[in-house]
């Protein structure tokens, strides 16, 4: 094989830098000021998937888990018809959300600019696949941690190129150092149909596109628009939560007392099975400064004792509300996060305050209160389906397609027994009001869970149902 030249941009300039196959370009060292980035040109890549076939056998990635994809985007008018790929991995942004969300500080962003990903750390929490808009982290279920792109850093230390651009046979797939600086005042070149806004988290790819992109194009793998995982533990954890905060904030006896304490402590317990490593669970507190999932489990954990303790004491009774409150709180904020465009709204706060005020009351006897919490869940998903509707970006407008078709049954359920519940109520049936509104606001935990459609870059139209492209 001959040297092949590779097309590189070094600061503002291009250069053309002779290589060898699977040999770094001149890059080391890196210049004050400057990090490594992918560099992608649409133009030239042809949809092989050497690329993520080599990340997978580099990496020793199980079947179903990937961590380079390759997608498509097509439009234009037959006979002018165009599809164009893009391969993309991490981006090693800038700002990433995956590092400044980890409850347990497993990122870091390494001074060649690499987000490296320590799985020792990893409590499995899956939290960062939710902060990242283009859905690059992946739970991987073998090792029951997240794993993720690394650029190759063994091979990077020998001067080798990542598997992945070593692999492209059109050399689609660069490594290239960029100005920190420039880039951030300018990264338009992140940018293109159907990938989230650059702005998010300042990804560093640099993407070449051709010159005849159709005005109006279609990510290949819209059409396959299905319902994300249940999340049961987490259904359980914020369900009982916020009921059990509703409990403490209209308490009026210590039996209502210990049903909040009872209610926080099965909450918690039963949500240890949402992580892939629970026995590390304790290492969810590490990020207290930056991460609002660390925050939800300090407060939890700190509201289950002092709710137990306000049984024989009713003197903590407020200081339990109090902290219940702020843990929902903590709780819904972090939900609020763009790779996530259904949760990321105001409304996702009133949601899990509503359940809290719809059930709580009504078992300590405030009907009156707990028919306006039932009434306000309501009301806040109609907010929340409307808000979306219409939207042609399929991750808000494919929530209320969901509501709407492909999950119509359980949203009618939903709201059926929601209604039915308030009937029981001005029967004067309580304890069944109760139960059908808890059965409601289950229901809706369940679809809010399901029904949201990750922000992504765009995918293939036979895109698989595993690994983070879902």
């Amino acid at each position: 094989m001959t040297a092949v030249p590779v097309e590189l941009r070094r600061r503002d300039e291009v250069v053309r830098v002779p290589t060898s196959p699977g040999h770094m370009p001149e890059l080391l060292p890196l210049d004050a000021g400057e990090q490594y980035r992918f560099g992608f040109s649409m133009s030239v890549c042809i949809g092989c998937h050497s690329c993520e076939v080599a990340c997978a056998e580099q990496n020793g990635l199980p079947d179903g888990i990937v961590w380079r994809r390759v997608g498509e985007v097509e439009g234009g008018t037959f006979p002018d018809t165009r599809r164009l790929q893009l391969s993309m991995s991490c981006n090693h942004c800038l700002d990433a959300a995956c590092l400044t969300g980890c409850p347990t500080n497993a990122y870091e962003k390494l001074d060649n600019g690499v987000v490296a990903h320590h799985a020792d750390e990893c409590i499995g929490c899956q939290y960062c696949t939710w902060n990242c808009p283009y859905s690059v982290p992946v739970f991987q279920p073998d090792r029951r941690i997240v794993t993720k792109c690394d650029m190759c850093l063994p091979r990077l230390g020998e001067g080798l190129l990542p598997a992945c651009a070593g692999a492209c046979p059109t050399h689609a797939i660069t490594v290239e150092p960029v100005n920190i600086e420039a880039w951030r005042a300018d990264h338009a070149a992140a940018d293109m149909p159907h990938l989230p806004s650059s702005h998010l988290t300042i990804s560093t790819t640099r993407i070449e596109l051709p010159d005849d992109v159709p005005a109006s194009t279609v990510a290949a793998s819209d059409w396959s628009l299905r319902p994300e995982h249940a999340h049961w533990p987490l259904v359980w954890l914020t369900v009982l939560t916020q009921v059990a905060a509703g409990v403490s904030i209209t308490a009026s006896g210590a039996g209502d007392r210990a049903a909040a304490a009872g209610l926080a402590v099965a909450a918690l317990i039963g949500s240890l099975a949402h992580l892939g490593r629970p026995g590390l669970a304790w290492k969810a507190l590490r990020n207290l400064r930056r991460s609002w999932l660390s925050r939800e489990v300090a407060l939890f954990g700190v509201y289950a004792p002092i709710a137990m303790a306000a049984v024989l004491l009713p003197a903590l009774a407020p200081l339990a509300a109090l902290v219940g409150m702020a843990g929902v709180y903590a709780s819904a904020r972090l939900y609020i996060v763009p790779g996530r465009p259904a949760w990321n709204t105001p409304l996702t706060m009133f949601a899990f305050a509503a359940t809290g005020l719809a059930v709580g009351p009504l078992v300590t006897g405030h009907e009156a209160l707990g028919a306006a919490g039932t009434v306000a869940a309501l009301v806040v998903l109609v907010a929340n389906v409307l808000r979306l509707s219409g939207d042609p970006e399929v991750s808000r407008g494919g929530t209320p397609e969901l509501y709407r078709h492909r999950l119509r049954g359980w949203t009618v359920l939903r709201v059926v027994l929601a209604l039915t519940g308030l009937l029981a109520l001005t029967a004067g049936l309580v304890a069944a009001a109760a139960a059908l509104v808890v059965a409601g606001e289950v229901v809706g935990r369940w679809l809010f869970y399901v029904t949201v459609v990750p922000a992504n870059m765009p995918g293939s139209f036979w895109r698989s149902s595993a690994g983070t492209h879902k």
